[in-house]
């Protein structure tokens, strides 16, 4: 069956010099031009560039609040662990006579006689925590090599205090603790200038022994 033509359509075909059929169906079949290919195209290129960086940006937040959330609980994994020693430190049924806590700069030295048979010999009775600054990591030793307890720690600082909240150098003279650790991401984010594109947490907390002769 021919297709129908309007008046003004069979005018308009004839000026084109177009058959029957070809001007039937060429409203229909017409083509885009480059032009609107290429704006087309652009258009995309646009929306899909818009999307990709909405995506990468979710993903870095993403990854970034799970380094933080990481960060916090290491520095609340590592206080947990060194405050329940070091309440501890003193412990003395048998009447030793030692020093539940010994003054060290750079370690934190806690002795106690868990099983109360009246030496410091036995397993977990002799402790040190430290911080190994080039590993990042937090240590415990009890006589051997220092065992890894937090990893992504930055600083681990141990104040000792006398029974009137002064500092003390004096091993009979420790009554109190006050031990800050700090905690890093584990990741550098480039859009953070300081401490090396590495965010940081510090948590503190003051410790008393009740063995070292001051009630809490």
């Amino acid at each position: 069956m021919r297709p129908f033509l309007d008046p003004v359509r069979r005018q308009r075909c004839r000026g084109r010099r177009m058959s029957r059929w070809t001007c039937g169906r060429w409203p229909f079949s017409r083509g885009f031009t480059l032009i609107e290919l290429l704006v087309v195209l652009a258009i995309q290129g646009i929306l899909l560039a818009a999307a990709v960086t909405s995506f990468t940006g979710q993903l870095t937040t993403y990854d970034l609040q799970e380094q933080i959330t990481a960060m916090h609980q290491n520095a609340r994994a590592a206080m947990t662990m060194v405050v329940r020693e070091a309440r501890k430190a003193g412990y003395d049924p048998a009447g030793l006579d030692f020093a539940g806590v010994s003054y060290d700069p750079a370690r934190l030295r806690i002795a106690a006689d868990h099983n109360g048979d009246g030496d410091l010999s036995d397993s977990n009775e002799r402790v040190a925590y430290y911080h190994d600054a080039q590993q990042m990591v937090l240590r415990r030793s009890t006589g051997g090599g220092g065992q890894p307890v937090v990893e992504d720690v930055q600083g681990f600082a141990v104040e000792y205090l006398d029974a009137a909240g002064n500092r003390t150098t004096v091993n009979s003279h420790i009554r109190r603790l006050r031990i800050s650790i700090t905690t890093r991401t584990a990741k550098r984010d480039p859009r953070y200038p300081a401490n090396g594109g590495h965010r940081t947490h510090m948590l503190r907390s003051v410790v008393t022994p009740v063995n070292l002769g001051l009630a809490p």
